[in-house]
């Protein structure tokens, strides 16, 4: 998260609400976006130097400075660590979801709690599929201009591709398992 929000301030200049709006649309969907994550942010790159603030002003709501707005923007130093991080080679997580863990630690008398679990993993995947169709990025940037609005839309699609093999999966497995449980009864 902290170098999402790095970004932003390399791109431009901001505070934390503006900045928590502008990345709650690009994030929600896909990475679980939480409402605090920001000020955390915010406070670490403080402190390593990476952004500074620029300026404070008075809370719109209050109009007093019991709780000002603090307008930070990236400093060299972080403009330069932000490219570097974005030219790093990438690695790939490896899946270590706790249903894998399960399947290799089970034997055939789990199977009926497995099949539960698979139903369980299918219904979340459906869910989430239907939250992404009723919401697309796609109507909620318009134009596609907003500040990591095109990288948004390629990771929801990889979202969306991921959930699809995960129902995959979970069909195969399913099958597996169901065969599995037919020997074991006959």
């Amino acid at each position: 998260m902290q170098n999402v929000v790095l970004g932003e301030l390399v791109r431009r200049r901001g505070y934390g609400y503006q900045l928590h709006d502008r990345l709650r649309e690009l994030l929600t969907d896909v990475f679980g976006f939480s409402e605090t994550a920001v000020y955390p942010a915010l406070q670490a790159l403080e402190k390593r130097g990476l952004i500074v603030e620029v300026d404070r002003a008075p809370s719109r709501r209050e109009e007093r400075w019991s709780n000002p707005r603090i307008v930070y923007e990236a400093t060299p130093a972080g403009e330069r660590f932000y490219r570097d991080w974005i030219a790093q080679p990438t690695r790939k997580t490896p899946l270590r979801e706790e249903l894998h863990l399960k399947l290799i630690g089970a034997g055939p008398a789990d199977v009926p709690a497995l099949l539960d679990a698979l139903d369980g993993v299918e219904d979340d995947c459906c869910r989430r599929l239907a939250e992404i169709a009723a919401r697309p990025l796609v109507k909620r940037q318009p134009g596609g201009t907003g500040s990591g609005a095109f990288g948004a839309l390629l990771v929801q699609d990889a979202l969306v591709t991921h959930l699809q093999a995960t129902l995959e999966w979970v069909e195969r497995s399913r099958s597996a398992l169901a065969n599995v449980h037919d020997h074991e009864q006959r």
